[in-house]
This record gives C-alpha cells, sequence and structure tokens, in this order.
C-alpha cells in the first residue's frame, strides 16, 4: 500500500476513537499525508481506549488533524503486516520509545544532513511511488576523477556522525561500500532517499574556479602578479554556490567545466536549497547513459520540495 491508497481505508478522526470497531486490525496514526505511527490489535476499540501514544497524538491533534486508519486483518496475519508496514514507512513515533524524550524529526536531520554535504550535491531527480515502492529522491554526490576516495570518505564521516547523533530519529544506512564509490539511503516523511556517486565533475570547487575568474578579469593573459592570484584567489574563497554558479554560467569554459551544475537550477529539498538538474538537463543525462533508464524508471526532475515538512 502506498500513502495515496489510504483514502480508501475506513478512517476517523482521533477525538472519535470510540467509535472504532471491534476488529482485528492494523492501524495507521496519519497526519498532514505523514504516517506518524503503525500498530496492530485483536480489538481496535479496545486498543485504543488507553493507547501509549495517545497523549503524543493528542498534542499533535491541537495544531493538525491526526487521523486513524485501519486495515482489518486475520490475527495470524497482524505481526507480519505490522513490520511490513514499519519498515515501509519508517513512522517516526514507532522509532522513539515511551516515555519520549526530546528528539530531533527525521526531516530536521535529513535538512542538516544536506546542509552539510550541499557544496557536493546535485539533485537527479524523484521517481513517483508505486505499489511496490515509495517515492524516491536520487541524490548525486560529485568528485574529479582525481578525488573519488576523498568525497567517498568525506560524505561518509558526514553521515556517520548524522547517525551519531543521540535525538536523532532519521538514520543513513551505507547499502554499498566502497572506498571510491559508496551508495547510502534513508527515509524520512514517505521519502525514501538515495545518496549515490557521480564522478567526473565536482560543483565549482577552488582550483576550477581560479580559471574561470581568471580568463573573466585578464582573458588570455600569459601571467599575472602574485598580489592579482592572492586576490584572485580570496575573491573564491568567499564566493557563495550561487554566485559561484553564476559565473561558471557566464562562460562557455564555466559549462564545460561543471556541465552538471550549468544544467541545474535551486531548489528546496527538506529545505535546503539544493542544485536540481532541470527537464532537459536531466534528459540529456538519461540519452546519454541509458542505463539510468533502467535505474530509475520514470524519473521526472525535482521542481518543487519533495520532502513534506511537517508542521508540529
Amino acid at each position: 500500500m502506498i500513502l495515496e491508497e489510504f483514502g480508501t481505508l475506513p478512517n476517523l478522526v482521533l477525538s472519535a476513537k470510540q467509535q472504532l470497531p471491534e476488529y482485528s486490525a492494523i492501524y495507521f496514526a496519519i497526519a498532514q499525508d505523514q504516517v506518524l505511527y503503525v500498530g496492530l490489535a485483536t480489538n481496535l476499540r479496545n486498543r485504543w481506549r488507553n493507547h501509549h501514544r495517545l497523549p503524543q497524538l493528542e498534542a499533535i491533534s491541537k495544531k493538525c488533524e491526526v487521523r486513524i486508519f485501519w486495515l482489518i486483518s486475520a490475527q495470524s496475519q497482524l505481526s507480519a503486516l505490522e513490520r511490513q508496514y514499519i519498515d515501509h514507512y519508517c513512522p517516526v513515533l514507532n522509532q522513539s520509545k515511551v516515555p519520549v524524550r526530546q528528539f530531533a524529526p527525521s526531516a530536521k536531520t535529513l535538512s542538516l544532513s544536506l546542509k552539510k554535504l550541499s557544496d557536493r550535491l546535485i539533485c537527479f531527480g524523484v521517481c513517483e511511488a508505486n505499489d511496490r515502492k515509495l517515492k524516491t529522491l536520487i541524490l548525486f554526490y560529485l568528485s574529479a576523477h582525481s578525488e573519488t576516495r576523498l568525497a567517498t570518505t568525506t560524505v561518509r564521516r558526514t553521515l556517520q556522525s548524522i547517525n551519531k547523533k543521540p535525538d536523532s530519529l532519521l538514520k543513513w544506512t551505507e547499502t554499498t561500500r566502497r572506498k571510491d564509490s559508496a551508495h547510502w539511503q534513508t527515509k524520512c516523511n514517505g521519502i525514501e532517499v538515495r545518496l549515490v556517486p557521480r564522478s567526473g565533475e565536482r560543483i565549482m570547487h577552488n582550483p576550477s574556479m581560479y580559471q574561470l575568474l581568471r580568463q573573466k578579469h585578464f582573458g588570455a593573459a600569459t601571467s599575472i602578479s602574485m598580489l592579482e592570484v592572492k586576490a584572485m584567489r580570496e575573491a573564491v574563497k568567499a564566493m557563495s554556490l550561487r554566485e559561484r554558479l553564476a559565473l561558471a554560467n557566464s562562460s562557455q569554459l564555466g559549462c564545460q567545466l561543471f556541465p552538471l551544475a550549468c544544467g541545474a537550477q535551486f531548489h528546496p529539498i527538506a529545505g535546503i536549497e539544493i542544485l536540481c538538474l532541470r527537464n532537459s538537463s536531466l534528459q540529456t543525462l538519461l540519452n546519454e547513459f541509458p542505463h539510468l533508464c533502467i535505474q530509475y524508471p520514470a524519473i521526472k526532475a525535482v521542481d518543487s520540495d519533495p520532502v513534506p515538512l511537517l508542521s508540529f
């Protein structure tokens, strides 16, 4: 079952829990299209008379409506179905202990991950949900050919530090572990996020930016003074990512050095501004590398934040 299909299930607002039927069922507490909790009940009405998550859900319902959905099931199937849906949706309340200490929402931790890595990320696109998979966001982490191992080590250390945070509910899993091309994935608010390597280009790193700034200010000059070199390097270090992208887009050399970046534009992902491939650039890449079409069928360019940010 995918999130869009919950509309076909019977449901009630949380405040009407006393009207729940006395069936054996899998139940889902949902707010703002986010699965907050998944559980099982041999008698649904009795289960919700004094549910251990009720105080939390009632607090949430003061800010946005919480509804209880249920899927009637034989008692012999309840445990297997509960594990299946918990694994699929990673509900935020299923990941915390009772009583609950302060914890960082998954989206906040995802935002922190992206912020720390934003200087080397490009969003490839998003694959819509189907009957077997969640909506899946594909992110590239970029590296020049000469620094693939360094880039992978940097990403690994960053995500390991995120995983070690005691208040973090979101965890990154390294699904493919190599020294120079590891893959990671996580789930957040009903979205699967995959982070995969892409070698050959790093987003506007300093040495290449020196080339662009030198060409802009000095043209074909064969030599410049050390004072001018120092000033140029300081100027590059002070540039924001947006300023670097504008400089790269302003010259043919920039488009040659950074084809992916120059074919991208900024969009928020989990509230963090990330370079995302435009649709035309995405199609060009898919045509150039047909295996990507097989890996990510029906992938689309991102034009709005694909990660729902909850207001509670």
